[in-house]
């Protein structure tokens, strides 16, 4: 009996137990499956590594300050906008994400919470985390555009520096093994101008880092830049020999102030080519024979350098011999006190396409340089000379052609001599003497006509203040005759100022008819 009351309260026992443990289920359940209302979750707290290798293994965790310990939660891991990863906790769990680290993790990474399955409770995102999936950079090269083998001055030139593998990746660029200081790092080196001095070797070199401690570098080849510069107009210049047996030829030189090698020179009589030649230089000469004295024609140069040409002026390869007169300009160089202390001279002859000049003192041959002289000037036409004892005596010039001193002419001979030099002239008094005199005479003409006129105005003057003073005197004695006669004052004003305005509207009258008779006339 008693083992059966013993078993019977053990099976209400057990069946207590049972009704409690479905009520806690029922309650789990609701709590899950039934929608609470007025639930705000807080902000969850995402925190791990800013940055990685690509390839390494890095856990991110999502955390969530819990005011609702009856509530489940979804927290989801995003990086930009892509899921990656979800966890749902209860109470005061954590939610872990181990990310195996590629590529496509790269940048901003958020988590969300949210209940689960319960539309009714808000959403809410943690702050962001910036993530940088670092892959060493390999394989830096640079390709040119254009191609580096066909650059001209005052083309745009971009270089750019390609990787086969690499992110966040920073750029240097080197010129000849020095860094080029462009501001920018980045994979594109423009240079908008080119000129000579770009030429030279470039190279880049990429690198990245990983937390500022690892340092992963990749350099490129190194690519050559030459910068070609077209050729420049030619100048045409032109220069006579004469042989032994007396034959002349005109030395034509073909010059451009720039041009990349290898340039070709050609001369030109009208359209056709007299002669060609191609070398590493910037100018070419060319022979070509002539008469003296007669019309040979006109010759240009062309000149050309990787399909650019350039045509020079014309040139006449006509040569006259010197003759004529020859003459000798001097110049005076005037110290403060007005007294010669140098003086240049100038040689020309009347005609001759190369003439040369020599000086000569007192027939005395004067080259280069002395103590007290200087020849210089085009093929020594001028001659400079410091004025004192030394350099007094006779001077004059001999003209010839340069390929030949056959055919001479001379000047005639000049004296200089200081004191020569500053004496005053005789013409140079006489003007002088000349301004002197008209200035004496215009001042003393200026002198006597004021007298003369000061002494006319002074006698209009005083007859003019004569007349004033018989007026006034008139007028006095005619007033003590009217107040003798018995007449007011008033009256005598009156009828004074009606005889003024008659008389002075009869002279009105008078000047008005004499005007319309004139107008009239």
């Amino acid at each position: 009996m008693k083992q059966f009351r013993f078993l019977q309260t053990g099976c209400s026992l057990r069946r207590s137990s049972d009704r409690m443990r479905a009520s806690l289920l029922i309650l789990i359940g609701v709590s899950v499956w039934c929608p609470v209302s007025g639930v705000q979750l807080d902000k969850p707290h995402l925190s791990g590594p800013s940055a990685a290798l690509e390839g390494s293994v890095e856990d991110f965790t999502c955390t969530m300050p819990w005011s609702h310990t009856n509530v489940s939660v979804v927290l989801k891991l995003y990086v930009e906008g892509d899921l990656i990863g979800y966890h749902t906790v209860l109470f005061e769990e954590l939610a872990v994400f181990p990310l195996v680290v590629t590529e496509k993790h790269d940048g901003r990474l958020i988590c969300e919470a949210s209940g689960n399955n319960n539309t009714e409770i808000e959403h809410t995102f943690s702050d962001s985390l910036d993530f940088q999936v670092i892959s060493p950079v390999e394989g830096a090269t640079i390709v040119s555009h254009p191609s580096s083998d066909d650059l001209w001055v005052g083309q745009t030139l971009t270089l750019r520096c390609d990787i086969t593998r690499g992110t966040h990746v920073s750029y240097d660029w080197l010129k000849d093994g020095t860094p080029l200081h462009s501001g920018l790092r980045t994979s594109r080196l423009t240079i908008p101008s080119l000129s000579l001095h770009h030429t030279g070797d470039f190279q880049c070199v990429a690198s990245n880092r990983l937390n500022d401690t690892t340092v992963y570098n990749s350099s490129s080849d190194v690519i050559s830049v030459q910068v070609k510069e077209h050729i420049s107009k030619p100048e045409i210049s032109l220069d006579v020999l004469k042989s032994a047996a007396g034959d002349l030829t005109a030395i034509v030189r073909c010059r451009c102030d720039s041009g990349t090698p290898l340039n070709t020179f050609s001369l030109l009589n009208d359209t056709d080519i007299i002669a060609t030649e191609t070398t590493d230089r910037l100018q070419a000469f060319f022979n070509v024979s002539i008469q003296l004295n007669r019309e040979m024609g006109w010759v240009r140069c062309n000149a050309s350098n990787h399909g650019n040409w350039m045509l020079s002026n014309a040139k006449s390869l006509s040569v006259e011999s010197v003759g004529g007169a020859v003459t000798v300009t001097l110049f005076k160089h005037v110290a403060v006190d007005f007294q010669v202390f140098g003086v240049v001279m100038r040689c020309q002859v009347e005609r001759g396409t190369f003439p040369k000049y020599r000086w000569f003192l007192n027939n005395s041959r004067l080259e280069g340089r002395g103590s007290f002289y200087a020849v210089g000037g085009t093929h020594n036409s001028s001659l400079s000379l410091s004025v004192g004892p030394h350099s007094s005596g006779f001077y004059h010039c001999h003209a010839s052609d340069t390929f030949d001193n056959a055919n001479t002419v001379r000047s005639l001979k000049i004296e200089i001599n200081r004191d020569a030099l500053n004496r005053v002239s005789t013409s140079v008094l006489v003007v002088v003497f000349s301004c002197l005199v008209l200035l004496v005479v215009s001042v003393a003409s200026c002198c006597v006509s004021g007298a003369v006129l000061r002494r006319r105005y002074s006698r209009k003057y005083l007859a003019g203040q004569a007349d004033v003073t018989s007026t006034h005197e008139d007028e006095d004695d005619e007033k003590d005759f009217l107040m003798l006669s018995g007449y007011e004052e008033d009256v005598i004003h009156a009828e004074r100022t009606s005889d003024l305005h008659s008389e002075e509207d009869e002279s009105s009258v008078d000047e008005t008819v004499l005007y319309d008779g004139a107008v009239s006339k």
